[in-house]
């Protein structure tokens, strides 16, 4: 759990059994409460999270209770991040001019921030920094774009029903 994010403050960068190891810990009441919901002995529960053993693991309806309990986003991460993906939590935005405006600032803004990366690149190399910025930026431009797409069809969801 050594490495972490390149973004600032984003914390650890776990795996998939680190994240499940600290939302299970750092859940309220702990294993013991995580137990007790999954009607589930602690010492196994324990053993099956513990990330110093590798011989006890979650099945996966223990998994996706555990998952549906914590609601831990690092757990989400971790799987996305091991399959090559990434999640985006997608809040739904009206498609009003506010909405459009904000998304045109945000474009704006990323355009501008690539544009100065062309002096940047000229040695044909990327800097883990020039990276974690490009990467903050397309983040926050899909998930705004995916906000307003989310509203829009809640909308007409609404108006059509």
């Amino acid at each position: 759990m050594s490495r972490n994010h390149l973004m600032p403050d984003a914390g650890p960068v776990m795996d998939l059994h680190q994240a499940l190891y600290c939302a299970a810990r750092e859940y309220r009441g702990g294993l013991t409460a995580i137990a007790a919901i999954m009607v589930t002995n602690y010492d196994t529960l324990q053993k099956k999270l513990s990330i110093a053993n590798t011989t006890h693991h979650l099945t996966l309806p223990e998994f996706e209770t555990l998952l549906s309990i914590t609601d831990d986003a690092r757990i989400d991460e971790a799987y996305a991040r091991a399959r090559g993906k990434v999640l985006f939590d997608v809040t739904p935005v009206p498609g009003t001019r506010d909405a459009l405006k904000a998304l045109g600032e945000v474009l704006n803004a990323a355009g501008e921030f690539v544009e100065s990366l062309n002096s940047g690149v000229a040695d044909q190399r990327w800097d883990a920094h020039e990276v974690a910025e490009l990467e903050h930026y397309g983040y926050e431009v899909i998930s705004k774009v995916l906000g307003i797409v989310a509203g829009a069809r809640q909308s007409a969801e609404e108006n059509h029903g």
